[in-house]
């Protein structure tokens, strides 16, 4: 099956879909031309109405990766194409991210880089106060694959009280976990000492968390959020963390991306911002990319998909 790989993808996932499949890659010529096409794999490259519409041989979509806003999937499904993504090949790895974020954060590591880069004149200076993880309470907007591992980690590792939002999960799945179910949002935040937000963006989830919300919060509290961008309105929360009515901050997901060296919201010592690098581990690369490809020897092979989108 002529399949048009138009991002890169890890050299091993890479040999593993020239072993299996008839491949074109992003750096090939022939990626422009479109009519061959009959499955591709896509990790930011936007699939939309107009692209589709110059492949009219395409039969599948194969996300590399979870998140699938770059894909017109209303006419996809018009179009009876196959979309599958990977959900569960980087959930570790953004998971690992979220606590290296917590750490960072509760213990202003980089704030602590700049300030031995300008020149300090005193070991453990007052401004570098952090706090410890440890029998801390943990808010988890979002109890998926991500938000559970997260969870998880956080209470093996330090003991933590894991409190959920989460209108789609259940009283009992949450106590099968030992975390604790909440009905309310406002109330997870205003107990919560860390916050980690792992929910898709939709209408309903965009600008979830705003000035009202962060007015919830400790100001002692960390908030996190490694899923999408717009899930928090940015330019809220820069204001609680220039009058410092939250401990800290850390973005991994932007509302536009990549993300501008002049967004405000780098100016803020108490803020960490990364470029969407929560899945990007060797380890997650790998499984994210060969998944890809299975999905798409699935269909050659008339079976059904692993995790179809639809």
């Amino acid at each position: 099956m002529k399949t048009f790989i138009f991002d890169p993808i890890d050299s091993e996932a890479l040999e593993c879909a020239r072993e299996r499949i008839d491949v074109v890659e992003w750096t090939n010529k022939e990626i422009k031309n479109y009519s061959i096409a009959e499955a591709v794999i896509v990790r930011t490259f936007k699939m939309t109405k107009e692209v589709m519409d110059k492949m009219p041989k395409l039969k599948i979509i194969a996300k590399h990766g979870v998140g699938v806003d770059n894909i017109d999937l209303d006419y996809a499904k018009s179009r009876g194409i196959r979309v599958t993504n990977t959900p569960q090949a980087n959930m570790n790895s953004v998971a690992e991210l979220v606590i290296a974020l917590a750490l960072n954060c509760s213990r202003k590591v980089n704030l602590a880089q700049n300030m031995v880069e300008e020149g300090i004149e005193k070991n453990s200076p007052f401004e570098l106060v952090g706090f410890e993880l440890q029998n801390k309470t943990v808010g988890l907007i979002g109890l998926g694959r991500i938000g559970t591992l997260v969870g998880m980690k956080l209470k093996a590792a330090f003991n933590t009280k894991v409190l959920v939002y989460d209108p789609y999960t259940t009283e009992s799945v949450c106590e099968k976990k030992g975390f604790i179910k909440y009905e309310h949002l406002h109330q997870v935040l205003k107990k919560s000492d860390i916050v980690s937000v792992s929910v898709p963006l939709t209408k309903d989830t965009e600008n979830m968390i705003s000035a009202r919300e962060l007015s919830f919060m400790k100001k002692s509290a960390i908030l996190i959020n490694t899923s999408r961008g717009k899930l928090i309105n940015e330019n809220d929360l820069y204001n609680a963390l220039q009058h410092n009515k939250l401990f800290g901050a850390a973005i991994d997901a932007f509302a536009e991306e990549p993300v501008s060296k002049d967004h405000p919201l780098l100016t803020c010592n108490n803020f960490i911002g990364t470029p969407h690098n929560g899945a990007n581990t060797k380890d997650a690369l790998i499984r994210m990319g060969t998944e890809a490809v299975d999905e798409i020897v699935r269909l050659m092979n008339n079976e059904e998909a692993l995790s179809k989108v639809i």
